[in-house]
């Protein structure tokens, strides 16, 4: 005879973070708020009327074979998702370089975390909440 397992129970509520959709990504391609650049990555915004925050990753084929885009993926989700971003924005991260999936990740946190900060942070928007180093 076999037992039952308990499952974990599950927690209600809004998720922390929420993942774009294709349609999501077009709006924000297509009429961009804010843009920003540095080194190693692209930062496209455009607030949306939600409440609440949701991001995106858009890798090119160019940045290499699928193992380095994936890498890349991984590593990017990871810093979004320690993120404490404003509510209220659509974001799309474009890494532009292969390094990325190589580089220390306390720099590319930093890098980030940086970027994001330039691009979100807004006339009255209070400055440094957007440290992910932690």
């Amino acid at each position: 005879m076999t037992q039952a397992v308990p499952q974990p129970a599950l927690q209600s509520g809004p998720p922390p973070f929420a993942r774009m959709r294709t349609r999501d990504f077009d709006r924000v391609y297509r009429d961009p708020a804010r843009r920003r650049r540095s080194a190693r990555f692209q930062v496209i915004a455009r607030r949306n009327a939600l409440g609440q925050t949701r991001w995106g990753i858009s890798v090119k084929v160019r940045l290499g074979n699928a193992v380095v885009r994936n890498r890349v993926k991984r590593r990017l989700r990871e810093i979004l998702r320690r993120a404490a971003l404003p509510k209220g924005w659509d974001v799309v991260v474009q890494p532009h370089s292969a390094e990325v999936a190589r580089a220390d990740f306390a720099r590319l946190t930093r890098e980030l975390g940086d970027l994001l900060e330039k691009t979100l942070v807004g006339e009255g928007e209070p400055p440094s909440r957007y440290d992910v180093r932690g």
